[in-house]
């Protein structure tokens, strides 16, 4: 009888051994990007804008990084030295105060200092007659996200709202959050 409890005793602590041990392990897909933002800059803000919900004509458009004009206008940054690609989305009416831009640099690494840059340089009242109050950059991995809007537009797209539809697609919190 006391054999059988020790055989018993003993398996139990193996058992519970193999589920410490294993629960412990690494995972297999720990560490790797999703899949959506593997994909071209165009479709990772349409799959933004599916998530979001916004219903708003916009327009995607690849900046030309050689252009040091759009790059200012569109990126706030003096030059694209760090950015290995970016799309600007935008409002088609051009008395909505509406811009996303996508950016994905050369090293991640760089994705703080890119963003910060961006922060200090975009106009913010680079419309006519409207202005967008309502920014946020925020960072993952390679990619910088700048989005920002007239709040007068609450009722139709928030930053809120589509820096909260990049957070689920990243799958995780963001390494930097900047507001102005």
């Amino acid at each position: 009888m006391k054999t059988r409890i020790k055989i018993s005793a003993i398996f139990i602590l193996a058992a519970m051994l193999m589920v410490l041990v294993t629960g412990c392990k690494k995972s297999e897909g720990s560490g790797k990007e999703p899949e959506a933002l593997k994909g071209d800059l165009t479709s990772i803000i349409e799959t933004i804008y599916e998530k979001a919900k916004v219903d708003l004509n916009v327009e995607n458009t690849a900046i030309d990084l050689t252009n040091k004009d759009m790059v200012k206008y569109n990126m706030g940054l003096e030059d694209a030295s760090k950015v290995k690609e970016a799309v600007v989305s935008e409002a088609l009416i051009s008395s909505q105060a509406y811009s996303l831009v996508l950016v994905r640099v050369n090293d991640a690494a760089d994705a703080e200092a890119v963003a910060k840059g961006m922060r200090d340089g975009i106009d913010q009242r680079k419309w006519i007659c409207v202005m967008a109050d309502d920014l946020q950059i925020v960072t993952h991995n390679d990619l910088v996200m700048l989005v920002m809007v007239a709040s007068t537009m609450k009722d139709t797209v928030t930053s809120q709202q589509i820096v909260d539809a990049f957070r689920e697609m990243c799958g995780t919190d963001f390494g930097l959050t900047l507001t102005k």
